[in-house]
């Protein structure tokens, strides 16, 4: 009788064990298969290759899905990869440097283009010191991270962190200045060789040919070096593996223009 007792206590440990093997085993495959179920991007590039870009909600979910809702409007198709720095690739406009910033129309299907509620649009930004805590995402190599406008000598800090618009970056090496200060929000996880055959080789345009252009995006900063062929976003698409982002959280762009306008008014008004 205690022998038959003793086999049946030492199966049933066994079979708590299994279980318990079987349980971790279970939730490591769950996490593993929520982190695949993150949204993909593919974007591809004229004359150059393919990159894939994983997308992070769990650290900036409007800057997501603002991302996810332009791609899908086609807002990145023929737009250019058009320079460089010491620490990034800058990504999302056109050529030329217009005027292309999106509108609320490209990604709210039910406001009409060119009504007054068709308007120029910016996101808030998702980072800590706006405020927003959970982005701990750092700057590392082949993050993506949103651009901004910086007013900063303006002291419009507000108007600068929730300037971000469609423009965005690829980190080509650790860029810890920018953790905590810009939305990243996303990483390379297919195609780094590209970009790095890109950074490491494209011509940089000459003064003469930065002339002819003055009309570039205001997003670009002095230090940016632009490329005398800026290589074209051919096609830009997402997997979201079913799940819907949803339309994100936009307001009226900013105007510097108009407020330095008012404001040289009111000063020499008086």
């Amino acid at each position: 009788m205690k022998e038959k007792l003793k086999l049946m206590m030492g199966i049933l440990v066994v079979l708590l064990l299994l279980g318990g093997i079987g349980f971790v085993t279970y939730q490591g495959i769950a996490k593993e298969t929520d982190k695949q179920q993150n949204p993909v991007v593919t974007f591809e590039l004229q004359d150059q290759g393919t990159i894939k870009m994983e997308l992070y909600p769990e650290y900036a979910p409007n800057t997501v899905a603002n991302f996810i809702a332009l791609i899908q409007a086609g807002y990145y198709h023929n737009k250019v990869l058009f320079g460089k720095d010491d620490i990034c690739l800058y990504m999302g406009r056109s050529a030329e440097g217009e005027n292309d910033m999106p509108k609320v129309s490209q990604i709210d299907s039910t406001v009409e283009a060119g009504s007054d509620a068709d308007y120029e649009y910016e996101i808030n930004g998702e980072f800590i010191v706006n405020g927003f805590e959970k982005n701990t995402l750092r700057h590392e190599k082949g993050v993506i991270s949103l651009n901004r406008y910086d007013y900063s000598s303006y002291g419009l800090s507000e108007e600068s962190y929730n300037s971000g618009r469609a423009q965005f970056s690829i980190m080509m090496d650790n860029a810890s200045t920018l953790n905590g200060v810009y939305c990243a929000f996303g990483k390379v996880i297919e195609g780094m060789d590209v970009l790095e055959n890109i950074y490491q080789t494209a011509q940089i345009a000459s003064s003469e040919e930065k002339a002819e252009g003055e009309n570039a995006s205001e997003e670009e900063d002095s230090s940016i070096k632009e490329f005398a062929t800026m290589p074209v976003i051919t096609n830009a698409t997402v997997e979201t593996y079913g799940v819907d982002y949803g339309k994100p959280e936009v307001h009226k762009a900013f105007d510097i223009q108009a407020y330095l306008t008012e404001l040289y008014s009111s000063y020499y008004g008086n």
